[in-house]
């Protein structure tokens, strides 16, 4: 019986941490937008800087 408890136990403190988890390190939807526009910038041929190291031949 007292395995039981401590089982019980140790679960409801496992859904109440990832509830917290959840509620405090929830992105924003500004997170999304941002992220999606970096990445955008980075991997596009618009963005893109000739350099010294962009030698065409």
């Amino acid at each position: 019986m007292e395995i039981n408890k401590t089982i019980l136990i140790s679960i409801y403190v496992l859904v109440g941490l990832y509830m917290l988890y959840k509620l405090f390190f929830r992105k924003s939807p500004y997170q999304d937008d941002y992220e999606k526009l970096y990445n955008e910038i980075l991997n596009s041929d618009k963005y893109k800087v000739k350099g010294q190291f962009d030698k065409e031949e």
